[in-house]
């Protein structure tokens, strides 16, 4: 479908005062469950579903049912307000007051170091003796958030613009993750019978399935003080059976019934060389560094004398594996716009004159794309250099905040335009700053050596908008009616809500307590992973591993061309960063549907209701978590009062 058919149809606005109501319900109700929920058990899951599935009902009882357009802003605002996905997050300021007292930042000489704009420097803050957000010290540290929170958002906008025409557009990529997205929401609109039975049946096993993996474990621990573990999660860890044939390989089976029907969206092309690259580096490539380059490992780690599988893939991936993907995406980068220069230049012709409904909808121009992005990327530059950490040499400085994040948006949207997956590279901000350090004898124990760690560098790439505007395009939603629903009205309120709950959650008890169980047991293992960064014990840039992942990456993509093979060059960068479990469920989803439709004649077709399956379960899933955190919380609750 191409832009001018798309934009002949009706595109309507999905803001509405149903929307705002949400929003504010979302926030005031459950907000605090995920605060407390993140301090206390570390993760929450979506529960943005159960505010969307409250209204959507309503609605129906109201004889006024929710439009697609506003099931879309409703979900996407709900979740800004919920999560609080804003740069101002006051909860995670707990973390950063804790640090700064905490023995690990004063054993490794950090805490006297660490920056009045990430963490006040006021004494009795640090201490927690004062515990409230209410004193002068916090203005540079909100301001800070705030100010880069607002740059990357008008950064990512720009660049989700321009992606969004050049992938979805132009060059019409699937996007299967968002197209689950708006096979949901479309669905829930028409309440077509049967699809409708369908993501209801996959509801409750998402609910079902979702309350025994991880309800359980939750509850158990919330009321005998042991978590009982149904499924293990995120996989079934099979590392210790195969420690003695194949050292270092992390192989297990994945536990999230998603991974399994993702298998049955995803082209089969790109599953297959994701299943490829994670094989090579899971089960063939870590044994060989045991074997023949256990050199490129230090020997302190430890590598990979029992280990799990989570600590082969950490210790693995930073010191061989993440220099690999740098190299390679670097590759991938380049074939991309070999193989799509007709589509990036069409791209540019499109944007280059807008029509009078692409201004409609809210489309941006290219020349307000390069300014915007420009002007704010530079301008972030200058902040970095002259403001936050004055002194530190500016080139790697202008590198990762104006020209890389346009090379990873192209990696990322393209990824998640093909797979579904977006690609991730950690730690290269780490490795620039360490190599910049080391590079001009930077003192550790200085300004100079610990402020940059702590400094904002991680600018957006925009490919979380460009699949954004993938979903505003396929249920017809004005780009700008979901811009303003998310922060013009959702993250005020979110900021409000955020800050109310944690100042009085602050009041009530130090942070971590015996109450919060998981900040009181992660945080330190967290500290001490960070503080090997901030004090330069851990060193994973290679160079020849760089330039080994870009040439394999590019010699692998000319044999495919050289002998019209199919080829995911992005299928392959994504399996490479990826252990075994996740890419070898995908392969199983995509090869059993295909199988069960060849035995059946085609008479059995999961592929055609494959979107509304991952969305029930998805839905059924975030019902499930709201429903034990809820639970729990309420519960844990209770052992301050007096009684």
């Amino acid at each position: 479908m191409n832009s001018r058919k798309v934009i002949g149809e009706e595109w309507r606005s999905g803001l509405t005062w149903r929307v705002v109501l949400a929003v504010i319900y979302g926030a005031a109700v459950l907000m605090p469950v995920t605060i407390w929920g993140e301090l206390m058990i570390g993760s929450v899951g979506n529960l943005t579903w159960t505010v969307v599935i409250l209204f959507y009902w309503l609605s129906l009882l109201y004889g006024s049912p929710l439009t697609r357009q506003e099931i879309l802003v409703m979900f996407a605002a709900v979740n800004t307000a919920v999560f609080a996905g804003v740069g101002l997050n006051f909860h995670h300021m707990f973390y950063r007051v804790w640090f700064a007292s905490s023995p690990i930042a004063k054993a490794y000489g950090v805490a006297k170091y660490l920056p009045y704009w990430w963490v006040p420097e006021t004494p009795l803050i640090r201490t927690q003796a004062l515990r409230t957000f209410l004193h002068p010290s916090w203005i540079p540290v909100a301001v800070t958030s705030l100010v880069f929170w607002i740059m990357n958002l008008i950064i990512g906008l720009s660049l989700g613009f321009f992606f969004y025409q050049l992938f979805v557009e132009t060059e019409k990529l699937p996007f299967p993750m968002a197209r689950v997205s708006v096979e949901v929401i479309t669905e829930l609109w028409e309440r077509e019978p049967m699809k409708m039975r369908i993501m209801v049946l996959f509801a409750l096993i998402g609910f079902i399935y979702s309350l025994l993996a991880y309800g359980v474990p939750i509850l158990s621990q919330t009321f005998i003080g042991v978590p009982i573990v149904v499924i293990p999660y995120p996989w079934h860890d099979l590392t210790e059976s195969f420690k003695e044939v194949l050292p270092g390989a992390m192989i297990g089976i994945d536990t999230n019934l998603i991974s399994y029907m993702m298998g049955m969206i995803v082209p089969f092309e790109v599953i297959v060389y994701m299943f490829i690259g994670s094989f090579a580096v899971s089960v063939l490539g870590n044994p060989i560094i045991v074997w023949y380059y256990p050199e490129l490992i230090p020997k302190w780690v430890g590598f990979p004398k029992g280990m799990r599988l989570a600590d082969i893939l950490f210790w693995s991936n930073i010191y061989v594996w993440y220099a690999v993907s740098i190299g390679a995406s670097f590759g991938v980068f380049l074939e991309t716009l070999v193989r799509g220069r007709r589509e990036f230049a069409q791209s540019i012709r499109n944007l280059s004159k807008l029509s009078t409904a692409m201004k409609r909808l809210g489309y941006l121009s290219l020349h307000s794309i390069i300014v915007i992005y420009l002007a704010i990327t530079l301008l972030w530059f200058l902040l970095l250099e002259f403001v936050l950490i004055p002194g530190f040499p500016w080139i790697p400085l202008l590198i990762v905040v104006v020209f890389w994040p346009f090379i990873h948006g192209i990696l990322s949207a393209r990824a998640l335009g093909e797979t579904g997956f977006p690609i991730n590279i950690p730690y290269l901000n780490s490795n620039v700053l360490l190599i910049t350090m080391e590079s001009y004898n930077i003192p550790v124990h200085s300004k100079l050596g610990i402020w940059p760690w702590f400094a904002p560098l991680g600018v957006s790439s925009g490919e979380g908008w460009t699949s954004t505007f993938y979903v505003c395009r396929g249920v017809r939603c004005t780009f700008s009616s979901y811009i303003k629903a998310v922060l013009l009205i959702a993250a005020p309120v979110a900021i409000l809500f955020n800050f109310l709950y944690s100042e009085y959650l602050w009041k009530m008890t130090p942070i971590p307590s015996p109450m919060f169980q998981y900040a009181q047991i992660f945080w330190p293992i967290t500290a001490a992973q960070r503080v090997l960064w901030y004090t330069r014990r851990i060193y994973s840039f290679n160079p020849n591993l760089i330039i080994g992942g870009f040439a394999s990456l590019l010699a692998v993509s000319a044999v495919a061309s050289f002998l019209k093979i199919p080829f995911s060059s992005i299928g392959l960068l994504a399996g490479i960063g990826q252990p075994l479990p996740t890419p070898l469920a995908l392969f199983i989803g995509a090869i059993g549907s295909r199988l069960l439709e060849k035995l059946s004649k085609g008479k059995i077709s999961l592929r055609k209701y494959a979107y509304v399956m991952v969305g029930g379960y998805a839905i059924g899933m975030s019902i499930a978590m709201a429903l034990s955190i809820s639970i729990s919380i309420f519960a844990k609750s209770l052992w301050p009062l007096p009684y």
